[in-house]
């Protein structure tokens, strides 16, 4: 068999046996290692006669691949060689549909006498060039899939840059409090989006709608989180106003959520005595940290929609849509992204 011959008869036993690939690379890297074209042997069985086969590995077990003896004493075994192959394919160029699996392949090493017989008397070029066709040939067949970054559009974490940046005092033209209830809305809403979140305009009235929290989400008719909102911090003598709000979401087990712009030093200690979690901005940027773009562009929407459809309010939205615009330029230039 010449080695064009047997190039033909790899590719058209590939599709079945993809293995081969990596198989046939070792055995020319093996036998090339061995600088067996200087023996002038015409068989695989000649080789033997330079190289004798071991049939047991360094430890005594059976040997299920191919490991010969060299004349200095020390053995060669054939499977490094495979397991170089097949890094070659699915480490270095992607071609995962190339398989893993050295143990079988390198089993498998005595179902190709004629390609051994063929191989054992070919030349260091003529090695070379058939390992060269084997790699190119695998290369061509099997995809690449290579991932490509530039195929990722990257986002700025815009809800991250809105509690970072954004005013959320009361700003002519908005309802008081509106902004502060936008962002704790659109938190909620991305961070429990198992829930049905309801929520009105500011100073509506939470008692008179038959609501518990000015933010209220849902299981069902299960009342599951409640949050209170406050657009100032808190402070010790605020704790009396909350009682009969601690009282509701306690009878319902619910979470309960206070969310201001920030508590006094006593005051944390006090709201959690009385079953009560204490949300500022700071809480919020700690658990929007582990947020991914996704899970940040619906509390961006979110915030959105409360500005335009619940407060129906021009002023909030377009504060809100002139900052995104500006923190999302600002972002993408700062990591060079267009």
């Amino acid at each position: 068999m010449t080695a064009d011959e047997l190039f033909d008869q790899f590719t058209a036993g590939f599709p079945k046996r993809k293995f081969s690939a990596g198989l046939l690379v070792a055995y020319i890297d093996f036998f090339t290692e061995l600088d067996v074209p200087s023996l002038g042997v015409t068989s695989f069985a000649d080789f033997l006669t330079h190289f004798p086969r071991q049939s047991q590995t360094s430890g005594g077990q059976r040997a299920n691949t191919l490991i010969v003896m060299r004349p200095t004493g020390k053995t060669l075994s054939l499977r490094p060689f495979y397991n170089e192959a097949e890094k070659f394919y699915r480490a270095e160029h992607k071609r995962f549909d190339y398989p893993s699996a050295a143990p079988h392949a390198t089993q498998a090493w005595a179902d190709y006498p004629a390609w051994l017989d063929t191989l054992v008397g070919l030349d260091a070029a003529q090695l070379a060039t058939l390992r060269d066709k084997v790699n190119a040939f695998v290369l061509a067949t099997l995809p690449s899939q290579h991932f490509d970054p530039a195929s990722v559009e990257i986002e700025p974490p815009l809800f991250r840059l809105l509690l970072e940046g954004f005013d959320m005092t009361s700003r002519k033209g908005e309802p008081s409090g509106a902004s502060f209830q936008g962002i704790v809305f659109g938190f909620l809403r991305a961070d429990n989006p198992h829930l049905q979140i309801e929520i009105e305009k500011v100073r509506t009235g939470s008692k008179r709608l038959q609501r518990v929290g000015d933010v209220d989400g849902w299981e069902g008719q299960r009342l599951a989180i409640s949050a209170e909102v406050k657009q100032f911090e808190l402070q010790g003598t605020d704790l009396p106003d909350l009682e009969a709000f601690a009282n509701a979401t306690g009878v319902r087990g619910s979470l309960a959520v206070i969310a201001a712009l920030g508590f006094a030093d006593t005051v944390r200690p006090a709201l959690e005595g009385m079953g009560l979690i204490p949300l500022d901005v700071n809480d919020m940027l700690r658990i929007v940290e582990l947020w991914d773009p996704i899970k940040q562009r619906t509390a961006v929407a979110s915030f959105v929609y409360y500005a335009t459809h619940i407060e129906k309010n021009s002023s909030l939205k377009k504060r809100i849509n002139d900052f995104l615009d500006k923190a999302d330029a600002d972002w993408r230039s700062a990591i060079g992204t267009p």
